[in-house]
């Protein structure tokens, strides 16, 4: 059995391709012929791995032309998702909606048959297609371990009496047992399986070819961590051709760690848990496995890398034997220098993460090292790709950008939004979109977005209504607004309900109607898989669904889909923790060290319990820690290393990872000097957000000339000019007035306006001899129906008005006898000098014997006696003063 390691700080794939060149890891020697390496196959864990470990041959090989060994991937990475999907596997768009509609059927069932057995049997009656969507996600991915680690679904019977659960459990277990039995059927019914289980077969099939082979069975840089792999593994690794390369195994570790490792409660989130379940399958020891060094004069760090390599294994012990943390430190020597290659950037938040992480690369740029940001956490990988643009660096993110993202991704969201259930801002979000030319000429289209931008500033308006409302705008924005409605009509002439396939076709009719293709001989790749998607739903199972339901469930369908381009070797890398496993850079940028992030929360999804997952027999999420270890332990050892975290994330403090807690804790009073380094990068990246002081602008002081002043005031204006001149000033000389925001919600001006109505016409009407009661209903009914487009508004005020109702009209009884007559909603003016005149409106003037009673409704907070004695709040007043005068 030959088994293999490399350092973790040795480059791992040219050091395979030149010890498989000089015959090291060449079973017998390699032949004296041109054409022997096309005998090898060398299996690696990603895609990226194998085009990588293509470049070393030809770099190690010294030749530009040469014949390469058979590379193969153990697992489709992630950037495999574009290939043209093998036959007999299901798509994964047509997987999640064929689930879908089977966890709404079968969810009403569940709910039905248990609504009399459990309290929270509608838990899996999916309220939108949308839900029915992510929990298909959910259970496909349940269903997708339970394929790969090789669970039986016979145990799931009786599971929830084994592990002793609440009868929530048993709800969910049943439904599983039904989804489980249908869901294999249908695959079966259609000739499918699923990627998982191709994934397997793959394995099982290479596994069984391994007897055959007449050259070498290489199979470097996995971790075994799927029972196929590791019987392929085996497999080789027993073969008299083959030969197994582990990554970042700890050869150094003492015997008592491996011991530890196989009880201690964190043992499966150590770095080397899943190298030892590999050993223990292939039913060897720490001591079987052998060094490969890369070849050459050993390296002038290699000393220094090697003591960084003790620290980190150190740090990164075992909870249980870190008591040996003094010994460690002696062993190191001297820490500050063994840790010098290593920066600690700790930012505020996550845009000077960001903007830190920004400028490493573009210092590492400019000294012409290879550099890499490595990590799992999406945003922040955004973050930084924005960032890098001020310089104009390229990117070239593994992960890709999601779908729902690109230019052709907002706008067909935007397209079903609009037709189904959009607002002002989505209408306007797709009238102004680049890519919504409508058929257009461009600048007939600009000119006829103003209007209609006025349109929906103020009251919104229902989804119904937006289209009539657009067509009486006219003028300019006449084409535009046919264009549109034409362009929508595939989706508006829908009936109520529909399925996938009918709102997919549709869908795609207004997308090309609205951003018609330009005749270009390939179009972008965003576009084309955007009509790969909407081909692909149109084809599929169908799942029905209330239109009000379908851009949302277009937004769950295309959540998880992402575009990539090709590798672009030129530009900068963002990798994710997998595909930087076995790449070697001068600088690895390691982002998002906080826990939730890297590593992720365990989560085990809403299936099962911690306790169902262990009795069920497949890994708990702790076990993805441990991964995620080895991953960061394999990427923290390149030669220059930079670790960053944000002390706060979406407005909340964060918790460091447990990886940087553990280090900076093992370097003590050492990790001064990497937090010094992490600190002058923040300091240069917040110097380039700094600004130039500004001297502030003076005080406003306008002073008009008489001829623009104006020549009345309202008493809400007086109110205004004691506590903000300058407002008076720009309403009433500059004529400057606020924009309405974009369909506005019915507030609280609205609000008081009808209670003012109601109110009014109640005091105006009820001497018409119709019973108090019913006509302050019928009043608030014609008060609220204007309200049609916000029905909770109407639904709100109408109760609360008349919830008060009876008390509004006992006060009016009561004060009946004291008050000859009532006047409502009075306009006054009068005089106050020769050149200015005071206007109100007075909302209610009782007159009676005594004198006159001026009522003003307060919707709001009522002024306190002082403010009116002091004249902040002048409206009572002034209001007194215009009825004294006659006014």
């Amino acid at each position: 059995m030959r088994l293999y390691s490399v350092e973790p700080y040795d480059p791992f794939l040219p050091t395979l391709a030149g010890r498989l060149l000089d015959g090291t890891v060449w079973p017998g020697g390699v032949p004296d012929d041109p054409f022997a390496l096309a005998d090898a196959t060398i299996y690696l864990p990603t895609r990226r791995a194998t085009r990588a470990l293509g470049d070393a041959f030809l770099n190690a090989s010294g030749r530009g032309v040469s014949v390469l060994p058979r590379i193969e991937a153990l697992g489709d990475d992630e950037d495999s998702a574009d290939d043209t999907r093998r036959n007999g596997v299901i798509d994964p768009l047509e997987a999640r909606v064929a689930l879908a509609a089977l966890i709404g059927a079968l969810g009403e069932n569940v709910a039905r048959d248990l609504q009399a057995e459990a309290e929270g049997a509608q838990l899996f009656k999916p309220s939108s297609s949308a839900d029915a969507i992510r929990l298909a996600d959910s259970l496909l991915a349940l269903m997708d371990q339970v394929e790969t680690q090789e669970a039986d679904w016979a145990d799931l019977p009786g599971l929830v009496e084994r592990t002793d659960l609440t009868a929530y459990w048993e709800i969910t277990t049943r439904f599983l047992s039904i989804a489980t039995s249908a869901w294999p059927h249908y695959l079966e019914d259609n000739g499918l399986i699923t990627e998982a289980a191709a994934r397997r077969h793959s394995a099982e099939a290479a596994a069984a070819r391994v007897p055959e082979a007449k050259g070498p069975l290489i199979v470097a840089g996995s971790t075994g961590s799927i029972p196929a792999t590791r019987r392929l593994i085996a497999a080789i690794a027993r073969s008299d051709h083959g030969v197994v390369v582990l990554p970042g195994f700890d050869r150094h570790a003492d015997p008592a760690t491996w011991e530890i490792l196989q009880e201690a409660p964190d043992g499966p989130s150590h770095p080397q848990f899943g190298m030892m379940q590999l050993l223990s399958a292939l039913g060897a020891s720490p001591s079987d496995v052998a060094p490969l060094r890369p070849v050459g004069p050993a390296a002038s760090r290699e000393n220094h890398a090697e003591r960084r390599a003790h620290a980190m294994r150190a740090a990164l012990r075992p909870a249980a034997t870190t008591d040996r943390w003094l010994a460690d430190r002696e062993a190191v020597g001297d820490l500050e220098d063994a840790l010098s290659g290593i920066t600690l950037l700790e930012a505020a938040d996550e845009r000077q993460e960001a903007a830190g992480i920004a400028v490493a690369m573009r210092e590492s740029m400019a000294k012409g090292e290879r550099v890499a940001l490595v990590t799992p956490h999406r945003a922040l990988a955004r973050r930084v790709t924005h960032a890098l643009r001020r310089w104009n660096i390229a990117v070239d993110d593994s992960a890709g950008e999601p779908l729902a993202a690109t230019p052709i991704g907002v706008l067909s969201r935007l397209i079903a939004s609009v037709a189904l259930s959009g607002g002002a801002a989505e209408w306007l979000g797709l009238f102004k979109h680049p890519l919504a030319s409508f058929g257009l000429d461009d600048a007939d289209r600009r000119a006829a977005i103003p209007p209609i931008e006025d349109v929906f500033r103020g009251p919104r308006m229902a989804p119904e209504a937006t289209l009539p409302r657009l067509k009486r705008i006219g003028g300019v924005a006449e084409p535009l607004v046919a264009a549109a409605q034409d362009a929508l009509q595939p989706l508006l002439a829908l009936p109520r309900t529909a399925d996938t396939p009918t709102f997919a076709k549709a869908h795609k009719a207004a997308v090309l109607a609205i951003a018609p293709l330009t005749g270009e001989a390939e179009p972008p790749r965003d576009r084309a898989m955007m009509d790969s998607v909407f081909d692909g739903l149109a084809a599929c199972h169908p799942l029905p669904m209330a239109g009000r339901d379908w851009p949302g469930a277009f937004d769950a369908l295309i959540g998880g889909l992402v575009v990539r381009g090709p590798p672009d070797e030129a530009a900068v890398s963002i990798l994710g923790p997998l595909e930087a496993r076995l790449q070697a850079v001068d600088h690895a940028i390691l982002g998002g060290l906080n826990e939730g992030v890297w590593p992720v929360a365990p989560d085990g999804g809403p299936w099962m319990s911690r306790a169902m997952m262990s009795a069920f027999g497949i890994d708990l999420p702790e076990r993805r820690i441990g991964l995620s270890a080895h991953d960061f332990v394999a990427a923290a050892h390149q030669t220059r290393v930079t670790l960053t975290r944000a002390k706060r994330a979406v407005g909340e403090p964060t918790v460091a990872s447990r990886w940087w807690l553990r280090l900076t804790a093992f370097a003590g009073d050492a990790a001064a000097p990497l937090r010094a380094r992490g600190h002058r990068l923040i300091s240069l990246a917040d110097s380039l957000e700094t600004a130039s002081s500004v001297p502030p602008p003076r005080r406003p002081a306008p002073t008009p000339p008489v001829s623009a002043r104006p020549t009345s005031l309202s008493i809400t204006d007086v109110g205004r000019l004691v506590r903000d001149p300058y407002a008076v000033y720009a309403r009433r000389v500059l004529q400057l007035k606020p924009l309405n925001d974009l369909g506005e919600s019915p507030g609280a001006r609205d609000r008081g306006e009808v209670i003012h109505e109601v109110l009014a016409r109640f005091i105006a009407e009820r001497g018409s001899g119709e019973d108090p009661d019913a006509l302050f209903a019928r009043l608030v009914e014609e008060a609220v129906r204007p309200l049609a487009y916000a029905p909770e508004a109407q639904a709100v005020w109408s109760a609360r008005l008349l919830a008060v109702a009876p008390h509004i009209i006992a006060l009016e009884d009561e004060r009946a006898g004291m008050v000859e007559t009532s006047v409502v909603e009075v306009a006054a003016k009068a005089a106050i000098t020769r050149t200015v005149s005071l206007t109100g409106r007075v909302d209610r003037i009782d007159l009676s014997k005594a004198g006159a009673d001026i009522i003003d409704y307060k919707t709001g907070t009522t002024p306190s006696a002082n403010q009116v004695k002091t004249f902040l709040e002048p409206q009572l007043p002034l209001e007194a003063a215009l009825v004294r005068t006659g006014a």
